[in-house]
């Protein structure tokens, strides 16, 4: 994100991610790690900010300043597992095998999972619980860090096998209920250290789990990532990606923290440059404005759902370089670490500005005081028709006082569908300026390739300033 890689520098942005209407910002992990360009997976030293990004106090200031502009900031951290460098390895060391030792009060000698990397965690140690709790304690209350988004945290647990002799990846999904009772003591150890404090699981697992976690107030990560390039890419008939809200999951809470890219994933602008759909010349989706306006379809659609949303950096502005880019250009799965090309020129590009504005302006929406209370989704009844290529969404506040209608066609030709609006009457289309009147019936409507719109019962001032293609500002 950043060629100075430093909290001095990040902290000069925070106007950029402010004006997006960003409210939290996940830093992938920092505390120390083994040498420097790293994604921070390998652990070394848990109470400790890693070097290569500047000294303490300088952390300290960018959390100060996150504050004061209202940008909660959160760790990622992997307590999974460390590398061999920590002293919780090294003093208990299986030297022969190259191991954790058998009495090692921490670690286990081999992983009680099948993800496993570096030495493993075993979470059912008091003495691991012990010292889980004081890095809990020593980040929210030394750096005043808001939570934290915990790796691989399916690997809590020290029964993946199911009663068998080899690790089992179907076992690990399953509903385990040391794993639950393992993350509600850190949860509340949270509570106890930071009241408030987020706890954010990349949880994956058994959906009755997730749903037990995020009752007791966790959230959880939200992978929709294929579904969303499928959309995004013109291929319809795999584009649903319905996965992406709490209610589809039949959660009752809104503790899903969803996605369409993250770290781990390929971009939806390099798919959609490289395997977009082109069998209409006239919406090529390899075509970069066309393959840019499909993004400003998708992010309408994600920003729109009720409950907490995640967007990859750059993300906002159709970054379309390959998560595999090597830095000689070449495309690898050995360079998925490589250092990638930082692109803030992006932000003058106009069609890529206006996708930035699209996000923006959705933010607004989300945080504007008349609809706020419905992405908070207290009391919202949520309607969607997402597996075809004429998606729409419907929100609808508990007495009607705010709705929120969203349309939108992702095949590459016109298409055609029906809607029921939740109200008769005049409604705003909040992107596009103008109005329609609903029947509060079935209505019928036909959208060109990529067309999309978001219908509002409540008349807002546009957020969007970035005018292209004939769409008003």
């Amino acid at each position: 994100f950043l060629a100075a890689h430093d909290w001095k520098t990040l902290k000069d942005t925070l106007s950029y991610c402010k004006t997006m209407g960003v409210n939290a910002i996940q830093i992938m992990p920092f505390n120390e790690f083994d040498g420097n360009e790293s994604w921070g997976y390998n652990p070394s030293y848990f109470l400790a900010p890693d070097k290569y990004y500047g000294p303490k106090n300088s952390l300290k200031e960018f959390v100060d300043s996150c504050h004061k502009n209202g940008i909660a900031v959160l760790m990622d951290i992997a307590l999974n597992h460390t590398t061999g460098a920590n002293p919780l390895a090294a003093l208990y060391w299986n030297a022969a095998s190259n191991q954790p030792a058998a009495n090692n009060p921490w670690l286990n000698e081999t992983a009680k999972h099948p993800y496993s990397v570096f030495n493993d965690f075993n979470h059912e140690s008091l003495q691991t619980r012990n010292f889980t709790s004081r890095v809990i304690e020593y980040w929210l209350q030394e750096y005043k860090l808001d939570g934290f988004r915990w790796d691989l945290a399916k690997g809590f647990t020290q029964n993946a096998q199911c009663g068998g002799s080899t690790l089992d990846e179907s076992c690990i999904y399953q509903y385990h209920a040391d794993r639950v009772a393992i993350w509600k003591r850190y949860y509340d150890t949270m509570q106890l250290k930071s009241p408030g404090s987020y706890c954010i699981l990349e949880h994956f697992a058994d959906n009755g789990e997730e749903i037990e976690l995020s009752n007791y107030g966790m959230m959880l990560w939200g992978n929709n990532t294929y579904n969303f390039q499928e959309a995004s890419m013109g291929w319809t008939a795999t584009s649903n990606f319905e996965g992406y809200l709490f209610s589809a999951r039949n959660w009752s809470k809104p503790h899903l923290v969803s996605y369409m890219e993250s770290h781990d994933e390929e971009r939806l602008m390099y798919k959609n440059l490289q395997f977009g759909n082109t069998s209409n010349a006239a919406h090529n989706v390899k075509d970069l404005n066309t393959a840019l306006k499909r993004i400003e379809l998708c992010g309408s659609f994600f920003l729109a759902a009720p409950g907490p949303k995640m967007i990859w950096e750059f993300g906002e502005l159709g970054y379309d370089y390959s998560i595999n880019r090597c830095v000689d250009g070449t495309i690898s799965n050995n360079c998925r670490l490589d250092k990638k090309p930082i692109k803030w020129d992006y932000t003058s590009v106009i069609n890529r500005k206006r996708v930035y504005d699209i996000f923006s302006a959705m933010n607004k929406l989300r945080f504007h005081s008349w609809f706020k209370d419905v992405f908070i989704a207290n009391n919202t009844t949520i309607d969607r028709s997402l597996a075809g290529a004429f998606k729409y969404l419907r929100l609808r506040s508990a007495n009607d006082s705010s709705c929120v209608v969203v349309i939108g066609n992702f095949d590459v030709n016109a298409q055609s569908g029906s809607v029921t609006f939740p109200v008769a009457g005049t409604w705003y289309d909040y992107l596009r300026g103008g109005t329609i009147t609903a029947t509060g019936s079935a209505q019928n409507f036909t959208l060109q390739p990529g067309e999309y719109h978001v219908y509002l019962n409540r008349n807002l001032v546009n957020a969007v300033v970035t005018s292209t293609g004939g769409v008003a500002a």
